[in-house]
């Protein structure tokens, strides 16, 4: 009987090595936050319970290790969040490229994230990472460490007020369009608060670091004539000050580029009406987009007057 439960207990321990080591394989770097320092703590704290430790003893070494499995709780969220929104064949070992010093302190970090939401965004800057090594912004730590929930959802209406300007040549549209944040707070502040992005607020993610609030003008458009999407309508603009495009007055800064780019997009009733109304205030000339035909293939825009 001793030998088959020594054995029993030896096929065990060999059993579980196979299952870490597995694990181990897929997650990399990411393994130690997948679940065995939760168990390990939860081993912990039944010896601190079962010891002949003071009551008092107990009770602090108990409420320490219950923070503590919350935090560990936050770090696996944000790791499986990663696993599941990375591209597939994403490489998470110690060979990936990540540094590991970025990622020590990004996971450490990422322990104090309890909401859910920010969790989401934590997770999907880490799966960016380790799909393309080195493209996150050295601040987004401290950045994403500072942001509220309060400010990300202002963010998130920031980046949904997003237009799509592409470029006509001869007919035919370049393949990679521009994409602008335009927002014209200072044209219509009341609409903005109206969606909570009052001044104050955007100073405060201009103090963040997501964004820069001024007045800006696109200078790196030179097409005679544009068309441009915003909540997939389009418009034809046949006449503007070449010198530069009007953008509003906020521009984002690598951070709030790289964090745009996971967030998703919020409807915002009545944007497109209101920077026809901006662009026209400047100078803006469009044409009757009835008059025209825009076809779409494989990326590639055409756009013929239908009486040709």
């Amino acid at each position: 009987m001793g030998l088959k439960k020594e054995a029993a207990e030896k096929g065990l321990e060999v059993a579980t090595d196979l299952v870490k080591n597995n694990a181990s394989n897929v997650l990399g770097m990411l393994f130690p936050f997948a679940g065995v320092k939760k168990k390990a703590i939860e081993m912990r704290m039944e010896q601190i319970e079962k010891s002949n430790l003071p009551d008092e003893t107990k009770l602090a070494l108990i409420l320490n290790m219950k923070d503590d499995l919350k935090r560990i709780k936050n770090q696996k969220a944000v790791a499986e969040i990663a696993v599941n929104e990375a591209k597939e064949g994403t490489d998470f070992s110690e060979k990936s490229g990540v540094n590991e010093e970025w990622f020590e302190r990004y996971m450490d970090a990422a322990k104090f994230v309890n909401s859910e939401e920010m969790q989401l965004i934590w997770g999907k800057i880490l799966a960016g990472e380790f799909e393309k090594p080195g493209s996150t912004p050295p601040n987004m730590t401290r950045i994403l460490s500072e942001i509220t929930p309060e400010l990300a959802q202002a963010f998130s209406k920031t980046c949904s007020m997003k237009v799509l300007v592409r470029e006509i040549n001869e007919k035919e549209i370049n393949t990679i369009p521009k994409e602008l944040i335009v927002i014209p707070y200072s044209y219509y502040k009341v609409f903005f608060k109206r969606l909570g992005l009052s001044f104050e607020v955007l100073n405060e993610l201009d103090t963040l670091g997501v964004l820069k609030y001024d007045e800006f003008w696109e200078d790196k458009i030179t097409s005679k004539q544009l068309l441009i999407c915003t909540e997939n309508r389009f418009e034809l603009i046949i006449k503007y000050d070449y010198t530069g495009f009007p953008a509003g007055n906020v521009m984002l800064t690598a951070v709030g580029e790289s964090l745009s780019k996971i967030i998703e997009p919020i409807k915002i009733e009545g944007y497109h009406e209101m920077l026809k109304e901006y662009l026209i205030k400047n100078g803006v000339e469009f044409a009757d987009i009835n008059d025209y035909i825009i076809e779409e293939k494989d990326g590639i825009f055409t756009v013929t007057k239908k009486n040709q």
